[in-house]
């Protein structure tokens, strides 16, 4: 099992698009998926793969039946029994239960990807904590790279608490398909001068992003041949090797 952390202290980063996107390509590249939704003001990822309705006053999650092959099932956590399907959501993770929340799901699945408030709060903490790479998204914005650097501390920090290094990438967001702006090219400077580790593969602004947030209908299902596809397929490439080779590292040194 590998744990993912999706993290940043700034909303609208694109922390839930990663998620969500990373979690329909693990899924069909046959590995079992659990997703820890613990933004618990939007929620995103829990609407985008389950629907939600009230029962004596509390939300009840049922996963969704209409993704091309793969099976969601959303944990009722009344319930020890975690359910088996390509994707295991586990909604409203808090504070108090992520640590358990992810225990449970990494001993049944093959990655565990979290979502995160856009904070700097305890769950965010403790999701890196139990991290073996974390993500943490930037838009070319100064507000997103100043946030940037303090989550990346944030996880330097969490390493020397729990006696290990905890890696990270930084993923550009939302870049622009066709000519940069300067504010891109300042970006990505200030990332290279202060050693930042980042992806190659950046998140470009596509309208089927936005589309999908609506329709709840994955680019990969709605143009498998478009460009917004074929990102996610190369990110989600260079997120799946960079991880497998940093379980492998760690398990030579163990």
């Amino acid at each position: 099992m590998s744990v993912l952390t999706v993290a940043g202290q700034k909303g609208g980063s694109g922390k839930s698009t990663l998620v969500r996107n990373l979690a329909i390509h693990f899924a069909r590249d046959n590995y079992k998926v659990g997703i820890v939704d613990a933004d618990l003001i939007q929620q995103h990822s829990s609407e985008f793969f389950a629907d939600r309705t009230k029962e004596a006053g509390r939300d009840v999650w049922t996963g969704r039946d209409d993704i091309p092959g793969l099976t969601v099932r959303a944990w009722d956590r009344s319930s020890p029994q975690v359910p088996d399907a390509s994707i295991v959501l586990a909604p409203q993770a808090d504070q108090d239960s992520i640590g358990d929340i992810i225990q449970a799901l990494a001993d049944v699945t093959d990655v565990v990807l979290c979502d995160l408030q856009g904070s700097a709060n305890i769950a965010m903490l403790h999701a890196i904590h139990y991290a073996d790479l974390v993500l943490i998204p930037v838009q070319p914005s100064n507000d997103d790279l100043r946030s940037c650097h303090s989550t990346a501390r944030h996880v330097v920090q969490a390493g020397k608490s729990a006696r290990r290094t905890i890696p990270y990438r930084i993923v550009i967001s939302r870049a622009s398909t066709g000519f940069r702006p300067e504010v891109e090219k300042v970006v990505e400077q200030a990332l290279d001068n202060a050693n930042l580790p980042r992806l190659r593969t950046p998140v470009f602004e596509r309208t089927a992003f936005k589309r999908a947030s609506f329709s709840r209908v994955a680019p990969i299902f709605d143009e498998p041949n478009g460009g917004a596809a074929r990102n996610l397929e190369a990110l989600y490439t260079e997120v799946r090797d960079t991880l497998a080779e940093i379980v492998a590292a760690s398990r030579e040194t163990a």
